[in-house]
């Protein structure tokens, strides 16, 4: 089975979307990490069955936990390793949901579009 780009590029983002929600859970526990790691499972089910939509807005919620991340390593020098690190992985996050759309809606377009029709002997471009 070969493995179309939208197939490799919902995998990635399910793999870094789990290690991101895992990271903001596991890190620092606590009552808001425990929310914010639950605010990640709102687009799950989406996720597991392919929805182009749940792709996309999951993006946005994620361009949220890449600024936060990026926010506190530069304000707590002593966590920047790990607010640097799961920056990383959400920007990965981010950038795979966002290519999955991108892929997707040109695999949708390519089927969409009609075999083009074969030229007659008689038209005017076989002359030309």
């Amino acid at each position: 089975m070969t493995m179309t780009p939208p197939m490799l590029m919902q995998r990635l983002a399910l793999v870094s979307h789990f290690a991101l929600m895992l990271f903001v859970a596991l890190h620092q526990p606590s009552a808001l990490s425990f929310l914010l790691a639950v605010v990640l499972m709102t687009p799950v089910p989406g996720l597991l069955n392919g929805k182009s939509y749940t792709f996309a807005w999951a993006s946005m919620l994620v361009a949220f936990y890449v600024a936060g991340y990026l926010a506190a390593g530069y304000a707590r020098p002593e966590t920047r390793l790990w607010s640097f690190l799961a920056a990383g992985i959400a920007a990965v996050d981010y950038i795979s949901l966002m290519m999955f759309v991108r892929f997707r809606a040109r695999e949708r377009a390519g089927l969409a579009v009609p075999a083009p029709a074969a030229q007659t002997a008689g038209s005017d471009d076989a002359s030309r």
